[in-house]
């Protein structure tokens, strides 16, 4: 088989060419919309389950997630200081932090800012003011020192949705610093091994086109991804106890108008509008996962992108060649704004 017909094939197997038939209602009409509650249940305002972590979980996936998941965005979400040699490197060198340098134990973040913290007790971190700026590559190219003050309370407002596991309601305490395997496959049963489809973005899930299959696996993204929404039930700027296969919008506001707003930036406003063709017009297709592969992070898939309007939120189409244009990279939520380059 040709590497053209490869890619056709792929094109047309992920969905990307054309919608695929299942049981998903189509589209609404223009104008017209969903309930995205309606559907499903939700664990909002109850206590994270005692889950199998992701120590337990590399007992098998260690040669295959294991080998890449430390180097990827998400498993980046927030590291332990003796996993980020160089970010302490350049923290310990840098003379505008050196009161504080020994103190911090812990890096957020990897791709447009990086802040850091040091642990305050049982499921609590807090967040030094200083903040890093990076070059794209993960390098710093400068540390903005501020006052160099910590905040007890701002990483479990703010950040900890989504830059921890199993995060209580009640007290704001996290289960384990960064994204376990639970944050996106769910409270797997030990009984997985024979049963396959009862982990979320499994082979024998991530295929499915069933309505409420499609629409758990859109939640399990936008639980962080859709920055902007609140919970209902908690106020807080993320989920409450969300687990993946749960409807995300029974508890999480967000205003899918924003999907439409020129002052987002494509990337979020490319969030918006994925998840709102899903959640509000019932669409099967793409979904996350049609262009993402989380555990490698690759960018495979974006090679041999489609010319469909989704896609141009975030690429340019010249001839032959996929460039993805300059946008201003911002978030009030995660405080930093930034320039990212197009290629």
């Amino acid at each position: 088989m040709t590497r053209r017909a490869i890619i056709l094939v792929w094109l047309v197997s992920s969905g990307c060419a054309r919608p695929v038939p299942g049981t998903t209602p189509p589209p609404t009409s223009a104008g017209a919309s969903l309930d995205p509650s309606a559907w499903g249940s939700t664990h909002a305002g109850t206590s994270p389950p005692d889950f199998v972590r992701g120590d337990e979980c590399l007992f098998c996936h260690r040669s295959t997630v294991g080998v890449t998941w430390k180097d990827t965005s998400h498993g980046a979400a927030v590291r332990h200081r003796e996993d980020a040699p160089a970010l302490a490197a350049s923290l310990q060198a840098d003379p505008s932090l050196a009161r504080v340098a020994a103190d911090v134990e812990y890096f957020l973040g990897s791709r447009n800012r990086v802040r850091v913290m040091k642990q305050t007790g049982a499921g609590k971190f807090a967040l030094l003011d200083a903040r890093a700026e990076l070059d794209g590559r993960g390098g710093v190219t400068r540390w903005i020192p501020i006052m160099l003050s910590w905040d007890a309370e701002r990483f479990a407002n703010r950040c900890a949705g989504c830059h921890a596991t199993g995060v209580d309601p009640a007290t704001k305490t996290f289960s384990a610093f960064g994204l376990d395997c639970y944050s996106c496959h769910g409270d797997v049963s030990l009984d997985h091994t024979k049963d396959r489809s009862l982990v979320w973005w499994s082979a024998a899930r991530r295929n499915e086109r069933a309505f409420e299959a499609v629409q758990a696996m859109t939640s399990i993204c936008a639980q962080c991804h859709m920055r902007g929404g609140r919970s209902k039930s908690t106020g807080l700027p993320y989920p409450s106890t969300f687990i993946a296969g749960d409807n995300l919008f029974k508890d999480f506001n967000v205003d899918f108008a924003r999907a439409d707003d020129p002052a987002l930036n494509p990337g979020d406003r490319h969030v918006f509008r994925n998840v709102r063709d899903v959640a509000l017009h019932g669409a099967d297709t793409p979904i996350c996962t049609t262009c993402h592969r989380i555990h490698a992070q690759s960018s495979d898939r974006h090679r041999f992108l489609p010319r469909t309007a989704i896609c141009a939120d975030c690429h340019q189409f010249e001839g032959t060649a996929v460039r993805t244009a300059p946008y201003v990279v911002n978030s009030p939520l995660c405080e930093y704004e930034g320039v990212r380059s197009g290629r």
